[in-house]
């Protein structure tokens, strides 16, 4: 198993998410499989993307983020 912490190197967007929702952390996993994990951390807890690429698990993890703060209202 693979884990990187990514920052606005990897992503260009991760500082504007980390303004906007206080974000601390994000997390990359990657295991043996096909499928790779992006995890946002944030007061509020863990917002997860899954997909076979690092691009899709983010748009996954920041779809369940938004949506997240949307319900919450």
């Amino acid at each position: 198993m693979f884990v990187k912490i990514l920052n606005k190197n990897d992503f260009v967007k991760i500082d504007k998410l980390k303004k906007k929702f206080k974000i601390f952390r994000v997390l990359l996993i990657q295991n043996n499989s096909k499928i790779q994990a992006v995890e946002f951390f944030n007061k509020d807890g863990v917002f997860r993307g899954f997909g076979t690429n690092v691009n899709e698990a983010f748009k996954k993890a920041k779809k369940s983020l938004k949506s997240y703060y949307k319900k919450k209202g």
